[in-house]
């Protein structure tokens, strides 16, 4: 059954730019009636809320900050779609000094944050005739990117959660979606020397996902062919990833 997008509500994390800037303008065009654009700074949304500030409405949103997103229950009373987007990386290896460290603050923003906003607006999405959460990981959460050990192992913790969500929510009303990027044209991944895809796509391969029943998402031809090496040799993707360095 196809996704009807018309009239939907939806909340963006990490919305200010990149992956997640682009989903709000794919929302936008796909006819949902209200966007709730979430960053830590609202003013950095100032530029994307004016596109239509009648349909795109800024939330101050710090996903560790626990009171942050309790509070977004009185703003936010009705939502059909939400996108655990707002993540952060860190150039650590696994098998740094400090790697713990680095773990730590990437795990609170990239896991435990959007579990916990997932939890508080959950009632909320069982209240929709046909909801969605997408949760963005990495193709680093299928296998180990060495560079960034860290970062992979967090984005390898989302991809088990939206696993056990998905399984949860299984006789509901709520599609799970998890979306495993490579690169893409985004200033985290300025670093990877690579032909990278704009933002936008994430999104619309997303929900040309969501429409048509599949729930993992590889929107780019770096995560499609990586995640085919996986499925194929899982230890030849690591040592694939292992040999990029």
């Amino acid at each position: 059954m196809s996704f009807d997008f018309n009239g939907k509500v939806a909340l963006v994390t990490g919305a200010n730019r990149g992956i997640g800037e682009g989903f709000v303008k794919t929302l936008l065009e796909a006819g949902v009636s209200t966007i709730y654009a979430a960053a830590r700074d609202v003013s950095n949304l100032d530029t994307l809320v004016s596109i239509n500030p009648d349909v795109i409405k800024p939330v101050q949103l710090d996903v560790t900050r626990s009171e942050q997103i309790k509070a977004l229950t009185q703003t936010i009373q009705t939502i059909d779609i939400l996108v655990n987007n707002a993540g952060i990386i860190n150039p650590a290896i696994n098998s740094a000094h400090d790697a713990v460290d680095f773990a730590r603050q990437e795990m609170d923003v990239n896991l435990f944050g959007p579990m916990q906003l997932t939890s508080v607006l959950l009632p909320a999405l069982r209240q929709s005739a046909q909801g969605a959460i997408i949760n963005v990981s990495s193709i680093a959460g299928i296998s180990n990117f060495p560079s960034i050990g860290t970062y992979s192992i967090t984005k390898a913790a989302m991809h088990s959660y939206t696993q056990g969500l998905r399984a949860d929510l299984a006789d509901s009303n709520i599609s799970v979606l998890g979306v495993y990027p490579g690169p893409i044209d985004t200033r985290m991944a300025e670093g990877f020397e690579m032909d990278k895809p704009a933002p936008e796509q994430v999104a619309i391969k997303s929900f040309e996902c969501l429409s048509n029943g599949k729930t993992d998402v590889f929107p780019d031809d770096f995560s499609t062919q990586m995640y085919a090496t996986f499925l194929d040799q899982p230890q030849k993707l690591a040592d694939v990833f292992a040999s990029m360095g």
